[in-house]
């Protein structure tokens, strides 16, 4: 399969975002779902990205790379002696900035991450969701980039992914959804190996709840109210029925 992305509505995409960098880093932003909805993804994924760099510790680097609104950022600033994130939209750097205002060791970067120039070796890197951006042949390039910057420790790959090998979305959205396998794949080509691939749970939580907002703003009555209207409930009702459910 094609999977050339253009790279220009990826950025046209995350720019429209500006004032819900917080929400959009989450892909919360569209069916206005709460920030407990937001929470509860960081939560369970947090549980994850801390037993996979389990092995650093206080003195460690991060390298983090698509680092969005700067949730990430802000956690390994506070676990770790040094941190450098990297970000290409304006939009998502600005309101990392103001998270991470008074914060003495990141180096926040505005770019794009296969071109910037990163400085020194790291114990871990992060990607939050990134690759899936990129089309193969750069997914792989940077991969290698960040193997050579990262010789010993973990590389987390937090990315949308796909049951089939890879599917592509195009239109206003652009995005590359592959499989565990072609994830392999890609880091085989960059020398790299899998470790350990775990399902998402906060990001399957999430999507339940996209699937029931987008289903009732069908209703004539929503279809044109703001989302959050329909957003903040549905997610309110699934959280309480989860322990059943």
């Amino acid at each position: 399969m094609d999977e050339r992305l253009d790279y220009e509505a990826v950025r046209r995409y995350w720019d429209r975002t500006a004032g819900t960098a917080a929400a959009a880093s989450y892909m919360a932003h569209e069916q206005g779902l709460p920030q407990a909805c937001v929470d509860d993804r960081f939560a369970l994924e947090r549980e994850v990205v801390e037993r996979w760099f389990a092995s650093l510790g206080p003195g460690s680097a991060v390298l983090d790379l698509g680092s969005g609104s700067g949730a990430w950022t802000a956690l390994f600033a506070q676990a770790y002696r040094r941190v450098v994130a990297i970000e290409q939209s304006a939009a998502m750097v600005a309101d990392a900035r103001e998270r991470l205002r008074g914060t003495t060791n990141v180096e926040l970067i505005e770019g794009d991450c296969l071109e910037v120039d990163i400085e020194g070796l790291f114990d871990g890197a992060f990607f939050g969701g990134m690759l899936m951006y990129l089309n193969r042949d750069d997914a792989v390039r940077l991969l290698a980039r960040v193997a050579e910057l990262v010789p010993d420790g973990p590389i987390v790959l937090r990315e949308s992914g796909a049951r089939a090998r890879v599917e592509v979305r195009t239109g206003d959205y652009h995005v590359a959804y592959r499989s565990p396998a072609e994830y392999a794949g890609i880091a085989a080509d960059a020398g790299l190996r899998v470790r350990a691939v775990e399902r998402n749970r906060g990001y399957a939580r999430m999507e339940v709840a996209v699937e029931v907002v987008n289903l009732v703003r069908r209703l004539p009555a929503l279809e044109r109210r703001d989302p959050a209207f329909a957003g903040g409930p549905i997610w309110r009702a699934l959280s309480a029925t989860a322990p059943l459910t």
